[in-house]
């Protein structure tokens, strides 16, 4: 199947250096239910729920087709989203593959059980932007500058805990991490910036070399979180 990514807020030379690494872009209009510097995230308003299935917002659902098409089933939240916290995060969890990473009082109560369903251990943590704050790694090791993260995880995954404000946000003080990054394949993870230019970047490097993935930087620009991008494998 071909390789899929779903992004907003890219650069043309981010853009086409995804795609020279095989990889296709799904972009998405904006949800205007959430805050307006966020509202191309899409880690506000999709979840990759593995097995082809796509978890869509309500205010995203005429996009639908666009999935369809690739060949993947949707299922559109029945709420709507909103602008200001915790009405923003239901949609914001962190999958690993083995272990779902998530505000349990803040994530949609149907994308909780699906993953139990599917066998996942819930890590519960209390930071609702989870997405936001999580690059996945492998099945057990994830990299975080949320400490709330770091402390509720440590104990059962492998975890890289990094130096938080380096990574900007247009309209906010700073944004985090996992926002400004994606596992594209199993061997790469891609950066919106130059992984570089974080301080903890050889921590980062040596972290990833363990589970044999690359780094790639998209641009020569400050890292800047734009939601995430999510892949559809």
């Amino acid at each position: 199947m071909k390789k899929y990514v779903i992004a907003s807020g890219l650069t043309e030379k981010s853009e086409r250096n995804i795609e020279n690494l095989g990889v296709s872009i799904i972009g998405f209009h904006k949800n205007n239910s959430v805050a307006a510097p966020v509202s191309c995230h899409a880690d506000l308003s999709f979840i990759y729920l593995g097995d082809n299935k796509i978890f869509v917002a309500k205010e995203m659902k005429d996009i639908s087709d666009t999935f369809i098409s690739k060949g993947f089933e949707v299922i559109v939240n029945e709420n709507f989203l909103g602008s200001k916290y915790p009405q923003d995060v239901p949609l914001n969890c962190a999958d690993t593959g083995e272990f779902l990473i998530a505000d349990i009082d803040t994530v949609s109560k149907y994308v909780l059980e699906y993953f139990k369903i599917k066998g996942r251990y819930i890590i519960n943590v209390k930071q609702g932007y989870t997405k936001c704050s999580v690059v996945p790694v492998s099945k057990r090791a994830i990299i975080t500058d949320d400490e709330s993260i770091y402390k509720a995880s440590k104990n059962l995954l492998d975890v890289l805990y990094v130096a938080k404000g380096y990574v900007k946000l247009p309209g906010y003080d700073y944004g985090f991490i996992g926002g400004a990054s994606g596992k594209i394949s199993d061997n790469v993870i891609v950066f919106n910036g130059n992984i570089k230019r974080h301080p903890d970047f050889s921590k980062i490097s040596e972290f990833l070399k363990k589970y044999k993935i690359e780094a790639v930087s998209l641009t020569d620009e400050p890292l800047t979180d734009i939601g995430s991008i999510i892949p559809l494998y």
